[in-house]
Formats: C-alpha cells, sequence, structure tokens
C-alpha cells in the first residue's frame, strides 16, 4: 500500500516537473531578451516620424562620402556627426527587461501606438532592417531607474527597456544638427576686426603678448575674458527660411577672428531684420548651414558687444 502511494507521488511530481518544463520553455520562446540587433555599419538610412501628427517625418541619411545629412521638409543640413552615432550606438542592441501588456488596448497607455509613439524605420538601402515605435518614459524615484516602452511595428506586445531609450531616441529635428556658431582655440588669436553698423571699425591687435586697440594698449586680461566667452558659442535657435542668394538684408555688424593655426580668418555676420522677433540673425564661416536668432542681450552681446566697452 505504502509502495502505491510512493508511485502515485511520484507520478504526480513527475507530470508536474514536465508540465513546469514545458511552460517555462514556452514563456522563453515568447520574451525577446535581444529585442533590437543591428549592424549599425550597415545602415544607411533612417527615418524617424516623431510624435504628434503635425510634425513631418525627418531622415538621416548617409551619402556617398559617408558624410551623414538631416533632412526635415525642404531643409537638409549636415547632420552632427556625434548626435548621429549616439543614435546608432543606443539602436546597436536593445534588450528587453519585461514584457509590459500583449494587447492593442494598452499600446495607448504606453504611448506606442501611431499618435502618440515615435516611429523609427533603420535601412540598409532599401533593405528594411528594423521598423519600431518608442513610447514613453517613466522614472522610478525611490530606484533612480528608468524604463521606456517599444513595440515591433505589426506586433502586439509591448516591452519595458531599461534606460533613457525613449528620451534619446525622442528628440527633434535639432538635435541632430550642427549647433556650433563659434570655436576658436582663445591663446591662438591674434587679431579682431569689428565693423559697426555705421561703417566703423574697430581693430585689436596682440603683439608681444599685450593687446591694442588702434595702437593704444588695453586690458589683456579683459581681452582674455571675452575670448574665453566666445570659444565655444552653440545654439538650437535655427533660423531656417532663409536663402543666402536672396537675402537682402544687409549687414549690421561683423567680426573678423584671425589668428596661428587657421587656414583663414573667422568670419562672423550679424544681421538685424526688424521685421523677426527676435531681430538678431547670426553667421559664422565655420557652419556656413546655419543661421541662428539671437536677442540683444544673448548671443549678440557675447560676440559683438562685449567689444563695445574697450
Amino acid at each position: 500500500m505504502n509502495n502505491r502511494k510512493l508511485a502515485l507521488v511520484f507520478f504526480v511530481l513527475l507530470g508536474l516537473w514536465g508540465l513546469t518544463k514545458y511552460t517555462t520553455k514556452d514563456n522563453t520562446r515568447s520574451f525577446k531578451t535581444d529585442l533590437i540587433s543591428i549592424d549599425t555599419a550597415q545602415v544607411s538610412i533612417i527615418k524617424i516620424d516623431p510624435k504628434g501628427p503635425e510634425e513631418p517625418e525627418m531622415t538621416l541619411q548617409r551619402n556617398t562620402t559617408s558624410q551623414w545629412v538631416a533632412t526635415k521638409g525642404t531643409v537638409t543640413v549636415p547632420a552632427d556627426r556625434g548626435a548621429v552615432n549616439s543614435f546608432l550606438n543606443n539602436i546597436q542592441l536593445i534588450k528587453t527587461k519585461r514584457v509590459a501588456a500583449k494587447k492593442k488596448e494598452k499600446w495607448s497607455e504606453y504611448e506606442v501606438d501611431e499618435e502618440n509613439g515615435t516611429r523609427i524605420k533603420v535601412y540598409a538601402g532599401s533593405e528594411l532592417l528594423e521598423d519600431f515605435i518608442v513610447g514613453r518614459f517613466s522614472f522610478n524615484q525611490q530606484t533612480r531607474q528608468g524604463l521606456s516602452f517599444v513595440r515591433i511595428s505589426g506586433g502586439d506586445e509591448v516591452y519595458a527597456i531599461d534606460g533613457f531609450l525613449s528620451m534619446s531616441l525622442g528628440q527633434g529635428f535639432n538635435a541632430y544638427r550642427n549647433k556650433k556658431l563659434l570655436s576658436i582655440v582663445k591663446e591662438d588669436i591674434t587679431g579682431l576686426s569689428l565693423t559697426k553698423e555705421d561703417g566703423l571699425v574697430r581693430t585689436f591687435i596682440k603683439e608681444n603678448n599685450q593687446w591694442m586697440k588702434e595702437g593704444v594698449v588695453v586690458d589683456s586680461s579683459a581681452i582674455a575674458s571675452y575670448l574665453s566667452g566666445i570659444a565655444n558659442v552653440t545654439s538650437s535657435n535655427f533660423v531656417d527660411d532663409i536663402d543666402p542668394t536672396t537675402y537682402s538684408i544687409p549687414k549690421y555688424r561683423s567680426l573678423q577672428i584671425s589668428g596661428n593655426n587657421l587656414l583663414k580668418p573667422i568670419v562672423v555676420t550679424c544681421y538685424r531684420d526688424e521685421a523677426r522677433t527676435p531681430p538678431y540673425i547670426l553667421h559664422c564661416s565655420e557652419n556656413e548651414a546655419s543661421y541662428f536668432s539671437s536677442e540683444e542681450t544673448d548671443l549678440f552681446q557675447k560676440i559683438f558687444g562685449v567689444l563695445d566697452t574697450f
């Protein structure tokens, strides 16, 4: 009798073990640990359809010289290589943490539907490598950890991803543009020539480690402080409706910067367009594709206004 009971218990346990193993195996197969894996060296086109029905699709494309360009609507500009590389690094391998939802009814909650998510298509030439939608981001204050939510286009499952993927991939067009207005090594600068709106030219020359304005010695430490202030000037306030071949607004001010290790002088030009708010438009010969807007107290003051005090 005891042997029969032991045998019965054995077979029951064996059955439970088999059922558990089968169920676990099935779940493992249905859960994608590596959700996206891409050989980024093959990627030539990235299409990003941002959140919101009013926002047009933008494209990052590698040209025949392996340079990246960014396009949105009628605007095509050289893309910032660092920003594109960061994007590629983020999509190279996307690992899942868990399945957050399995039904379409949950898509809007995680913002992975067509209306609320950022849809990303990755191509190698004409071959579509990946097509997925990045949804909302959540942050746990207690654990100090972030979660992003992703759905593969055509699939029902919503996957939770560790980290800030939603924020890094959901950035706008300007994130992939060259924001650099001016970049200099202040120790290399030996000459500044400011042309004002009235045509007056003010020239600053560095000789024997002293700065002079029209032959008169000025405070060299103050000039050094000014150069530190313009050593690395960036902006996201792009102006995209200017055609340099037809723009008729006259130059308001210009600054020519010369020095050692410069193949040619750097020229920063300022326009004042009273029809715009803010009225100042700045352009630099080092970033010919971009124009930036400025208030009088912002970039305009930093680059042009400070020199008026010397």
